[in-house]
């Protein structure tokens, strides 16, 4: 398949048509293996054997050596390196001299839970540990089970009475299940040796910062029950694993990045369309499945992924077995059918969002195609090593879409060969998310101190500060004794840790569900007349019900889309940092309050994306309180924009747009991650003057914005290149226009743009 794929690669670049848009093609050679022995407990040894592994790759070795030595440990190297070795064989081998001992494996997703239970009962089973209960109606319980929300009633507390000494479950559990019923496991606590968490550079913004809590709870419960596990986390590669692990649960760690293991032939081709994007990934991946390769599209949005299903069941219906659609809100039994036809090989092309970026196993893929840069080198990656079977040549093609950074790596595909891996950012001390915590953990435990809580210093002191407003505001209570409760019965329950929030079910008027949508997409795109995608279907919203959580649709089937058009209004609460940059320009960071609500939306064509008409709609609105930075301009920038014949409001609005594209190149970041408004004129300190407003986009802040206050110039003369390289007139979605504006992308001034970027480099003595 290797060599086909290369002749594959070769016939594209001598196509008259890919001679035009290919931007660059580069060959990574593979990768030998580096081996290292250790010794092993004999049962062990014997069971990986049978699993085909004799031997261990370096860094799996020095893992495993540093975890015997006691020290919680972070390894970080390459998708299919064999991280999962790292945790299974002191599991195992901790399982071998005390049957008693428990390990609880924390994945972020369900599937991946699935994923990993059966490769590791087998290596229990192999090393003689089989199961530890079987009842007279036939019903087992292995040494590893899956504990989550897809998890029967039944089999649940067959779980807890049984007690397997592995349980494979996800944060959303730990957090409403095992944290809040803490007393039912009791036992597990009690004997807890290790704590695994996969995949941990998923934990970021406020999803990872809700589970920095969730594991500190944890910790605080074993600590309770006498243990004092280990953590063990893996995770793919970024700037700054340790100081992630270390925030994510309080304790020191030690990294592993050296991998040994070994890596197939890698080509790369960038590719940079003169047509429309969606259209080049969609003739390509048919092209490449028609050809036999097993190959996996990602897409940067839902809509996308059901468009591109569509197109190609239309173009090539012969394909339609073959291929298939996957993302998130898909239900629980669809997504497990198409992973398990992956794997087999069923099926031979699957188009998806980054529902499928972690580590689910599907089998081994020719070829990964990546429609947009997915918002981090990190992520690029991740996804790239979804491709690779073993010992064969895969390769990775790079779709450019009319984005400011994709643009900007197709012009300088040298930088992102070159470029650093960015960090993933969370803010335990986010007062919004700490309070809800600290009710949970008063909850499970009382607290005699904020210092029972954590033992960092800095979150004790922001702990104090929040006890006192919760204790003012009767959520807390003291005891005769001075120990602090929650007055509330299991606050658990109330709290979404997911960065989504509240989930809206999407019903068919007959009843059927066919998906689910967080709450501020529902209020976004689910108004009356919209058109919903799912599995390649049309479905038109009839009416959306808030107070049920519920969007009712019935299905249709029209030759266009909706794209929804949205108004804000931003109000300073808190202004924390104040930061001169030079003259009169100043930057703050704070909180602030975002209102905002969809107001009309556009219907634009299903193949060309063209507008056809506009419609007025009022939506609820939806109120947030986040973290964000505001850059007040000199009082004289309409002036000086006015006498050079630049448009002010369109000026700022294109700055706006084009600072935004820049962020994920300083942190791991989406779309939706940060937002963004410009105000031509506001009362700051006095006066009337410019702002433009970027704030983290979900409730709360992540610490986003907060991290950019270190990359100020970097950041301004990123945003200055992009814009003036871009060979358009008047700007375009390379690089000030943004597809998601919620204005339609009014008014836009690029040349503007540029001369404020200019002035302001200039006036902090950077050379532009």
């Amino acid at each position: 398949m290797g060599n086909s794929l290369k002749e594959f690669i070769e016939a594209l670049k001598e196509d008259s048509h890919y001679k035009r848009i290919i931007a660059d093609h580069r060959y990574v050679p593979p990768q030998e293996a580096f081996f290292s022995d250790i010794d092993i407990l004999p049962a062990l040894k014997k069971a990986l054997s049978q699993s085909g592994i004799e031997r261990l790759f370096i860094h799996q070795a020095e893992a495993i050596g540093k975890i015997r030595e006691g020290h919680n440990v972070i390894i970080m190297t390459p998708t299919a390196s064999g991280k999962s070795l790292v945790y299974n064989i002191p599991v195992i081998e901790s399982l071998l001299k005390d049957q008693s001992s428990t390990s609880l494996y924390i994945f972020p997703l369900k599937g991946l839970e699935q994923n990993q239970l059966e490769v590791l009962n087998n290596l229990l089973k192999g090393a003689g540990l089989s199961e530890v209960f079987i009842s007279k109606r036939g019903h087992s319980i292995k040494r590893a089970e899956v504990y989550d929300g897809d998890t029967s009633q039944h089999r649940r507390r067959l779980i807890r009475e049984r007690r397997p000494p592995v349980i494979l479950t996800n944060p959303d559990m730990i957090h409403m299940a095992i944290n809040a019923y803490h007393r039912k496991w009791s036992d597990f606590l009690r004997k807890l040796r290790y704590i695994v968490i996969d995949e941990i550079h998923a934990y970021r913004g406020i999803f990872g910062s809700h589970i920095s809590h969730v594991l500190r709870r944890l910790r605080r419960l074993a600590r309770f029950y006498g243990a004092g596990p280990q953590f063990i986390a893996s995770s793919a590669t970024i700037a700054n694993p340790v100081e992630l692990a270390e925030t994510l649960t309080g304790e020191r760690f030690v990294l592993i990045d050296k991998s040994g293991a070994p890596q197939s032939g890698r080509h790369y081709v960038f590719i940079n369309p003169l047509e429309s994007p969606y259209t080049e990934a969609t003739r390509l991946f048919l092209r490449l499945v028609m050809k036999g390769f097993r190959t996996i599209l990602f897409t940067k949005a839902r809509k996308i992924t059901e468009l591109i299903y569509r197109w190609s069941t239309e173009r090539a219906p012969e394909l339609k077995d073959l291929i298939s659609a996957y993302r998130a809100g898909f239900l629980p039994d669809e997504r497990r059918l198409i992973e398990k036809r992956l794997f087999s090989g069923e099926t031979l092309g699957v188009i998806t969002t980054s529902a499928l970026e972690l580590g689910i196993d599907i089998g081994g893929l020719d070829v990964c195609i990546l429609l947009g840069y997915p918002g981090s080198i990190s992520s690029f990656y991740q996804r790239a090593g979804r491709a690779g079977r073993s010992g064969q040549e895969s390769a990775v093609f790079f779709i450019a879409i009319k984005d400011s950074l994709d643009q900007y790596f197709m012009r300088h595909p040298d930088e992102f060969f070159n470029k650093s891996f960015e960090a993933v950012v969370i803010d335990p001390l986010n007062p919004y998310i700490l309070r809800q915590h600290l009710l949970c953990a008063s909850a499970e435990l009382s607290l005699r101190s904020p210092s029972q809580y954590d033992g960092d210093d800095i979150l004790i002191k922001r702990s104090g500060e929040v006890i006192e407003d919760l204790l003012k505001e009767g959520y807390l209570r003291r005891s005769k004794k001075g120990n602090l409760y929650s007055t509330r019965r299991f606050p658990q329950k109330d709290i979404s840790i997911r960065a989504t929030g509240v989930l809206y079910n999407i019903r068919l008027v007959t009843g059927e569900l066919i998906g689910e949508i967080d709450e501020w997409r529902a209020l976004k795109e689910c108004h009356p007349e919209a058109i919903y995608l799912h599995a390649g279907r049309q479905f038109r919203v009839l009416r959306i019900v808030p107070e049920a959580r519920e969007v009712l649709v019935t299905e249709a089937d029209v030759l266009y889309y909706t794209h929804p058009l949205t108004e804000e209004r931003i109000e300073i609460i808190e202004e924390q940092i104040r930061r001169p940059v030079a003259g009169n320009l100043s930057l703050r960071w704070g909180i602030i309050d975002i209102t905002r609500r969809t107001r009309g939306y556009e219907k634009k064509g299903l193949f060309d994306g063209m507008t056809i008409s506009r419609h007025t709609v009022m939506m609820p609105e939806h109120r947030f309180q986040t973290e964000g930075l505001w850059l007040i301009l000199e009082k004289d920038t309409e002036g000086y924009l006015m006498t050079q014949g630049y448009d002010h409001p369109g000026s700022l609005h294109a700055v706006e747009h084009v600072v935004i594209s820049c962020v994920p190149l300083f942190a791991i970041s989406e779309k939706g991650d940060i937002g963004g408004l410009s105000y031509p004129g506001l009362f700051m300190d006095g006066d009337k003057r410019p702002v433009i407003f970027i704030y983290d986009g979900a409730e709360g802040g992540a610490w986003l914005t907060k991290r950019l206050l270190e990359h100020i110039p970097q950041w301004f003369k990123t945003a200055l290149r992009i814009v003036e390289e871009c060979g358009c007139e008047d700007g375009c979605p390379s690089c000030v226009q943004d597809p998601q504006c919620g204005n339609a992308n009014q008014p836009l001034d690029k040349k503007g743009a540029v001369a404020l970027l200019r002035r302001w480099l200039n006036l902090t003595g950077v050379n532009p």
